[in-house]
Parts: C-alpha cells; sequence; structure tokens
C-alpha cells in the first residue's frame, strides 16, 4: 500500500475529522511503530506498519456514508451539547458513531446539511481553499436599497476581516419585509446574519438553500435521505483541486427557491454540449453567435447570378460572347 500522509489516514479511517485528527497527532494520543509522532503530515504506510491511537489498533476503514439532512431550527450540529439540545443527530434512526457533520448551521438556522464519514471530503469541502458555493435564503426587515445590496456584492469590512464579493438579488419584497438570495464561498460563524447586520436590516428567518450544489429540494425539515451516485460525483468534481470557480447560482438552486416560496419556476437553461475553439457554443443547427457574413456590393444597373456578377468578367459566359 502506498504511504499517505498519518492524518489523512486518520481521517479516512473515521477515527476523527481532517481537524480534530490534526489535534489528536500534535497531542500525542497516536503512535507509529510505538513512537509519537506529532506531525500530522507524516508519511506511513497502514500496511506495513502499527498505528495505534490511544493505545488501540487503527480501526479498519467503514463503508462510507453520505446523507443529506434538511436540518430544522432548534437542532445543533454537533454530536453532543453541554446544555442538554437537540442535535441533528437526534433524529437519525441510525446514526453510526463515525457521522460527522460538514460544516455548521447555527441553532436558529435551517437548510441543507451534509453527514459522511468520508473524512476527506469534509475536509475539502469546509476548507477555504476549495471554495465550495452555498445560497441562502434570508428574510429580513424592510426591503435594501440598490447601494446596500451593491456594497454586499463588492465585499464589506466586518470586525474579522473584508467579506469575498457575494451574489446577493432580491427574491420578493412585501413592503414590511424582502427576501433575498445570498451566494458566498466563505465559513465565516455566523456571516450571513452579520453581513445582513451590516447593511442595517435584521435578519428574521435564514435558511441554507443549497451547499456544493446540493439542494433541499424533496426534503422536509427532518426529513434525510443518501446521496445519489450521480450527486456524490458532483461533489468530489468540485473539490479535486484548490481553485477559486466562477460563483453563480445553477438553475436548480432557483428552482428550490421558487418551489420553496411557491413563485413561478424559472426558464430551463438551454444546455451547451460543445463549444469551438474560440468557446462559443454549438447547438446543432450552427454556433451561438454565428461569424458576421458581409453583404455583396452590388453596383446600380447590374444584374447578379449566383455564379457571379454580370460585367465583373469572374463569372462563366456562355458560348464565349456578348450577353443577351
Amino acid at each position: 500500500m502506498a504511504r499517505e500522509h498519518l492524518v489523512k489516514i486518520l481521517a479516512a479511517r473515521a477515527v476523527a475529522s481532517r481537524r480534530g485528527s490534526e489535534r489528536m497527532i500534535r497531542e500525542g494520543l497516536v503512535t507509529v511503530d510505538g513512537q509519537q509522532l506529532l506531525e500530522p503530515g507524516q508519511l506511513v504506510d497502514p500496511a506495513e506498519q502499527r498505528i495505534e491511537v490511544n493505545g488501540e489498533p487503527l480501526p479498519k476503514a467503514p463503508a462510507l456514508v453520505y446523507r443529506l439532512l434538511h436540518k430544522p431550527t432548534g437542532t445543533i450540529t454537533s454530536r453532543s451539547d453541554p446544555e442538554g439540545r437537540n442535535t441533528v443527530f437526534d433524529l437519525l434512526d441510525d446514526a453510526e458513531p463515525s457521522l460527522q457533520a460538514v460544516g455548521r448551521l447555527d441553532y436558529n438556522t435551517e437548510g441543507v446539511l451534509l453527514l459522511t464519514n468520508d473524512g476527506e471530503l469534509a475536509y475539502r469541502l469546509t476548507h477555504p481553499s476549495y471554495a465550495v458555493p452555498k445560497s441562502y435564503l434570508v428574510k429580513i426587515s424592510s426591503t435594501p436599497s440598490e447601494r446596500k445590496l451593491e456594497m454586499l456584492r463588492k465585499g464589506v469590512r466586518l470586525e474579522d476581516g473584508p467579506t469575498e464579493p457575494a451574489l446577493v438579488e432580491i427574491i420578493r419584497s412585501s413592503g414590511p419585509s424582502s427576501w433575498l438570495l445570498i451566494t458566498i464561498k466563505e465559513g465565516r460563524n455566523r456571516i450571513v446574519r452579520r453581513l445582513v447586520d451590516h447593511i442595517g436590516h435584521r435578519t428574521l428567518k435564514l435558511k441554507r438553500v443549497a451547499f456544493g450544489g446540493l439542494t433541499l429540494r424533496g426534503l422536509e425539515a427532518g426529513d434525510t435521505r443518501k446521496l445519489s451516485a450521480g450527486e456524490l460525483g458532483h461533489l468530489r468534481r468540485g473539490v479535486r483541486v484548490p481553485g477559486k470557480a466562477e460563483l453563480k447560482v445553477s438553475w436548480e438552486v432557483r428552482k428550490a427557491v421558487a418551489e420553496l416560496l411557491r413563485m413561478p419556476l424559472p426558464p430551463r437553461e438551454r444546455k451547451v454540449r460543445s463549444r469551438d475553439d474560440e468557446g462559443r457554443p454549438y447547438r446543432g443547427k450552427g454556433w451561438a453567435r454565428p461569424k458576421v457574413r458581409k453583404a455583396r456590393s452590388r453596383r446600380p444597373g447590374k444584374k447578379h447570378d449566383k455564379r457571379g456578377s454580370a460585367g465583373s468578367g469572374t463569372g462563366p459566359r456562355r458560348g464565349g460572347g456578348r450577353s443577351r
């Protein structure tokens, strides 16, 4: 078996999350061949070396589980709570001990929450360098001006530093309140509520409607389901390499928002099968942006046919004589 970073091995064996595994290694709770390794990036071969955690042998890799939960308000995303509040794992009939929540949602926030024991995928989905998009439907007090929305689109400065540009649009306004759709790539604590506070409004309701392209469609609050193979592949492709992907709102997310607010469905996006060398989409019968064709200049009083311009000397002549 190939050598791998120690922290990735622990996360893959569902010992803890990637960050939790790093903490355990630095605290000296992990030994390799009887010796403590305090560096999470140390290369180790679990097939050839003996790895122990808290004096116990490294467990076998569990079957990977991927579940999507519609987190209701009044629950926390931790495994346990000193205050005795309900957790999202209380909603599951068969919550495996290795299952962890990917990211966090506030106690009073509902929405999409991914649960998995795939430590490597969870790490990538929450690491800032992979910039996974998240969309929130926010009900706020009154209706913000275009100037305030533009502030959020450009980024504002909060107490813990400047924010990255966000996609913000008013979905519906009804005088005393309005619904905004905010899409961001940041995962800072209470970031959406703080953005709303910054422009002088109050957050009345907050729901995460999409995470990495996965939406709430078909899930009532408290419901959960397994991810399909297509959804799992989509998530993995999105975090294959670090990078700054384009921030946009997909048609699937807009459809989920329309259904939540009982609004007309958005028009379906046209799929582009392929593109030419210049990036122009090709849709079967021609290029979406056809090349400009210059019109032929016509001399007044002269006739034209398909074989060439009359009198130009370029087209074939019948019998080599004068045309009649």
